[in-house]
């Protein structure tokens, strides 16, 4: 018995280390394409468009209209086609377009199609949006926690991050009468948070003269 249990407890080492190996490295999934664009890196399942990295510096373009811009943002971008490598990296948010974690700001995209400058979540309603905003609300998310801390996921509300990113990114998945549709049919999707989120951070944005720091300072989890 105690054999048995000390053979359970290493393969649970082992399962997490694996797990940690992957979360952390995603190239350890042996993504097939991989290009280097300016301080860059981007991995891909599919071939990537020659017109990639036009994309990356529209997407370059909007980060930078940040206040606060700097060095932070992730350098790794890795393109699923949504199969098992992005189940395998997404865990529990697989519908999400995206995701950025902090450890090494790796950003992993939902089933893309970098040709046509899309992004796909799997949702009936607001289910794409494009990769250059993607890209660049994912790399907000790293300006925050450069800027704010690396805790900055949990200190701050989900509203103000995501909705700051968004705007950053140049919008959402919703537009205006999308978003009034959905409201008048008393329809709840995840892509209405984002929304409201984006047009609370536009408003107090508006009220303290456009100041992302006074933003955050006045912020808290419990908002």
């Amino acid at each position: 018995m105690r054999r048995w249990h000390r053979l359970f407890n290493r393969g649970l080492v082992l399962a997490g280390v694996g797990l940690g190996t992957v979360v952390l490295a995603p190239e350890v999934l042996a993504f097939p394409h991989r290009q280097i664009i300016g301080d860059t890196v981007v991995y891909s399942e599919r071939a990537l468009p020659a017109t990639m990295p036009q994309l990356l510096a529209q997407s370059d373009a909007l980060l930078r209209k940040s206040a606060i811009f700097g060095s932070g943002y992730g350098r790794r971008i890795f393109l699923t086609d949504g199969g098992w490598r992005w189940r395998a990296l997404a865990l529990q948010t697989s519908g999400a377009f995206a995701l950025s974690r902090g450890f090494g700001e790796t950003i992993v995209v939902n089933r893309s199609d970098a040709a046509r400058d899309v992004v796909f979540n799997g949702g009936a309603i607001a289910g794409q949006r494009s990769l250059s905003g993607v890209i660049a609300h994912e790399r907000t998310h790293g300006l925050i926690r450069a800027r704010y801390g690396v805790a900055a996921d949990v200190v701050y509300p989900a509203w103000l991050r995501e909705g700051y990113c968004d705007l950053v990114a140049g919008g959402g998945s919703l537009s205006d009468r999308d978003a009034a549709l959905l409201k008048a049919g008393h329809r709840s999707v995840p892509a209405l948070r984002y929304y409201d989120g984006r047009k609370r951070v536009e408003a107090a944005l508006r009220a303290n003269g456009g100041s992302v720091d006074a933003l955050f300072a006045g912020a808290s989890k419990v908002d």
